[in-house]
């Protein structure tokens, strides 16, 4: 492993870490994608960790906090993401745990307010209204939200239909 092969592959990981943060399996991934030695791969990221430049705890929490309120996701759906991007279950499990179910509640009915038309629902007969609530329940469920969630979602809802 000499200096020249090390600077390569730290120019390699600083670019990509410039597009957006990542999660340390990710940055492995890069490297190993540029064909780097494992050695070297160990190298950069262990000093990326010491600096302080790759942080899988606070990459989880920022990513859970960006993507619930940006996309308005629930919890499965941004474990999913996290799983994908190589944070370790503790850690994803921590990030998730800041989340509170008000939150959750509400970052699902800001999702589904302009997929539910209110004043459609009001006039629709029995078998209109049980499919739009099966295609609100998908679309929710595909969003991440649990089911204790979308129930919670419908019960809003209709009682403001009624």
């Amino acid at each position: 492993m000499d200096a020249e092969t090390l600077e390569a592959a730290r120019s390699v990981a600083f670019r990509y870490l410039g597009y957006a943060a990542r999660s340390q399996a990710e940055i492995e991934r890069r490297l190993t994608k540029a064909e780097f030695a494992p050695d070297v791969v160990a190298a950069i990221v262990d000093e990326f960790t010491a600096r302080g430049w790759l942080d899988d705890v606070k990459f989880a929490q920022d990513w859970v906090a960006d993507r619930a309120d940006r996309k308005r996701y629930g919890k499965s759906r941004l474990a999913s993401e996290l799983r994908n991007r190589g944070v370790d279950k503790e850690t994803t499990q921590d990030a998730l745990d800041t989340m509170d179910d008000a939150s959750e509640l509400a970052r699902a009915l800001a999702a589904a307010r302009p997929k539910w038309r209110a004043d459609v629902m009001n006039e629709a007969d029995r078998d209109t209204l049980q499919s739009e609530k099966r295609k609100l329940a998908g679309f929710l469920q595909r969003r991440g939200f649990s089911w204790g969630i979308i129930t919670q979602v419908f019960a809003e809802l209709t009682a403001n239909t009624e």
